[in-house]
């Protein structure tokens, strides 16, 4: 169950279904830094019902001025996203595209500075259906020797491979466990513009938690955590965009944590993962965190 931050210090907040009377909650801390041999992708819906947004359904010349409301979002995703690669570019492609939406349009590598520029006006051939499959498969081939690897997925369509998407994805989770390909995480961006309907949107909704919860109750439970997925109407902020997203690193400083009643649940002296996980009794409704010269109290209900 995600939980309201009470800080900008922290990403997303997880706690637990009880078990033995004990609750785990995660706490990912936000990072604003490259990180060391990570490599980026960004997928762009190219399928037919992305049309609206890029405004393609007339001539550049007879647009209104910001009617390509695609634009100024992917060019501010992939500069923001360039911060965090480990040589400072993006890869992103056009997906979806092609008569049966099974194909991808490369549009090559971008730098932070390039992005700003960036020509995004939708593929050359729009696709009839949405299949991530194929660039899911385009990105592990690209990014198979990373250490680290992040691609965003922005789409408003109903996946029509969403059982070989997570087969796929199982296939890559089991991969990362036995070291023989390096840590992913596959971040989801959902638009719902007004060209949708209320039935697309329940269903696109329900795609997106499949996959976020796709590893619940099998052999990888609480060992992998390939997905995460946001609507992008419910985003305040692009930092949002890495908020589930456990970076490996440590961060220097100490941290303590206690319960309501001041009992330490977990402390470290040195310095402490990005990605924080303990267990309180069952029903603790907050903790205390002592952290960067702060003390913070943050509600777990």
């Amino acid at each position: 169950m995600p939980i309201t931050k009470a800080s900008d210090l922290f990403g997303k907040i997880n706690v637990y279904p009880p078990q033995d009377g004990q609750q785990r909650v995660e706490i990912y801390i936000r990072l604003q830094q490259s990180i060391e041999g990570m490599e980026i992708g960004m997928a762009i819906d190219g399928s037919r019902s992305m049309i609206p947004n890029f405004a393609a359904q007339l001539p550049k010349a007879f647009r209104q001025p910001g009617s390509n409301v695609m634009e100024p979002t992917v060019r501010s995703l992939c500069r923001f996203a360039c911060d965090y690669s480990g040589d400072g570019t993006i890869l992103p492609i056009y997906w979806a595209v092609g008569a049966g939406g099974k194909e991808i349009e490369p549009i090559g590598r971008v730098s932070a500075a390039a992005s700003e520029t960036m020509p995004v006006e939708g593929p050359k051939s729009w696709g009839g259906n949405t299949f991530l499959l194929p660039a899911l498969n385009f990105f592990l081939n690209e990014f198979n020797q990373a250490k680290w690897a992040v691609v965003l997925f922005t789409t408003d369509g109903v996946l029509e491979d969403l059982d070989a998407v997570i087969e796929k994805a199982m296939e890559v989770g089991s991969e990362i466990l036995q070291g023989r390909r390096g840590s992913c995480k596959f971040i989801v961006v959902g638009y719902f513009h007004d060209g949708l309907k209320e039935k697309d949107i329940e269903n696109i909704k329900n795609n997106l938690e499949k996959l976020d919860n796709m590893f619940d109750g099998t052999e990888l439970q609480g060992k992998v955590d390939l997905w995460d997925c946001k609507e992008v109407e419910k985003m305040e902020e692009l930092a949002e965009i890495w908020d589930e997203v456990d970076f490996g690193i440590n961060i220097p400083g100490s941290i303590r944590i206690a319960d309501q009643l001041g009992k330490e649940v977990y402390s470290k002296a040195d310095e402490f993962p990005q990605r924080i996980e303990f267990t309180v009794p069952e029903g603790t409704p907050s903790v205390t965190l002592e952290i960067a010269g702060q003390t913070i109290n943050q509600s777990l209900k």
